[in-house]
């Protein structure tokens, strides 16, 4: 029967952790920058969505990178 090694499976926890965070940050930071260069009223509304997709494909982009180291 093959086992899991403990160690790769605490580690992968740990890099969601702080796969989320840096998926945090990097769409706090670029929502910040996107709300300075536009101008419209409409435009600034469309920030919650554009900071879901940008925290969504930062951390979906980081789990295929895992995916890719562990296999």
């Amino acid at each position: 029967m093959n086992y899991v090694n403990p160690w790769l499976s605490l580690m992968s926890f740990v890099y969601f952790i702080v796969a989320g965070f840096i998926s945090f940050v990097l769409s706090r930071r670029l929502v910040e920058i996107y709300l300075e260069k536009v101008k419209t009223k409409f435009l600034k509304s469309l920030e919650p969505i554009i900071g879901t997709v940008i925290f969504c494909g930062s951390f979906g982009l980081s789990l295929i990178i895992l995916y890719y180291i562990l296999t």
